[in-house]
């Protein structure tokens, strides 16, 4: 605990572990849920004829939905969460939801940035034998997806923040009722607080 205390204290700012912990339960959460769903999914792909096709992309699917997807949204609820707007013992309960939500927008945001670079690369063109080629077609390949990407990076970020509202204002409130009960030996606060 001293380690990551003093670990903690590099970054110049407190309350590294109330958003850590609230990230995580956001975080943990889904990863179980969506675990579960793969393994329901994966048992009704084995009752069919075509299951080894099925399953062969079950998983791939859900490595790509947690990377992509819900551990963005976590860091951006952790980023919030800590510096933006940190959940202290002090707040009201309307306070504490509102600070959730925020980190819900914050956590939409980050998936958002992580899904259009993930949009742009995709259909990445390598064209080997020349020294910038990699440049031009990276620039084709932005021109001609531009529109695609944010669209559907905007979807995907809706989406996600829409599934995960829910489970973040529950990971807020739960973390605030804690801080009730060990109240912090400092003061907590964070950039909405000192506007």
């Amino acid at each position: 605990m001293k380690r990551f205390r003093r670990f903690a204290s590099l970054f110049g700012r407190r309350g590294v572990l109330a958003a850590a912990a609230g990230s995580l339960i956001v975080l943990g959460t889904r990863v179980v849920l969506q675990l579960l769903t793969t393994a329901v999914d994966a048992g009704l792909a084995l009752t069919q004829s075509n299951s080894s096709q099925v399953l062969s992309q079950l998983f791939p699917y859900y490595a790509w939905g947690l990377v992509l997807g819900i551990l963005p949204f976590a860091i951006g609820v952790f980023l919030c969460l800590w510096l933006l707007a940190p959940i202290a013992a002090e707040l009201h309960i309307a306070h504490v939801i509102t600070r959730s939500l925020l980190a819900a927008a914050a956590g939409a945001v980050v998936v958002f940035l992580v899904q259009l670079l993930g949009s742009l690369f995709q259909n990445f063109d390598d064209s080997a034998g020349r020294v910038f080629g990699w440049a031009q077609g990276f620039f084709t390949t932005v021109s001609s997806n531009a529109g695609w990407a944010f669209s559907n990076s905007l979807y995907s970020a809706l989406s996600t923040a829409i599934n995960l509202i829910p489970l973040t204002v529950l990971a807020g409130v739960l973390l605030w009722v804690w801080l009730r009960a060990h109240p912090a030996k400092h003061e907590v606060s964070g950039l909405i607080d000192q506007v």
